[in-house]
């Protein structure tokens, strides 16, 4: 069990990175098409407002992640250190 949630954190951080830029390559909408098309208008603000938004959903996804295994190997607590 363990190492399922280690290819997890690995998939997710991965998973995050990929999606941003086939947004910012492929698509006509989403928050990497946004990103891009504001540094386009030198709209430097919004830019970052809009990664900042992808850094908290990448942020909370882990720490949803994070607190899913600490509550399923409970049993492993005193037994290996994370």
């Amino acid at each position: 069990m363990p190492s399922v949630f280690v290819g997890l954190f690995m998939g997710l951080g991965a998973s995050f990175s990929v999606l941003v830029v086939a947004e910012m390559m492929g698509v006509r909408a989403g928050l990497g098409w946004y990103m891009q098309w504001a540094q386009g208008w030198a709209s430097y603000g919004n830019m970052y407002a809009a990664l900042l938004v992808l850094a908290a959903l990448c942020s909370g996804a882990v720490t949803l992640l994070f607190r899913v295994r600490d509550r399923l190997l409970s049993w492993q607590k005193g037994l290996v250190r994370w």
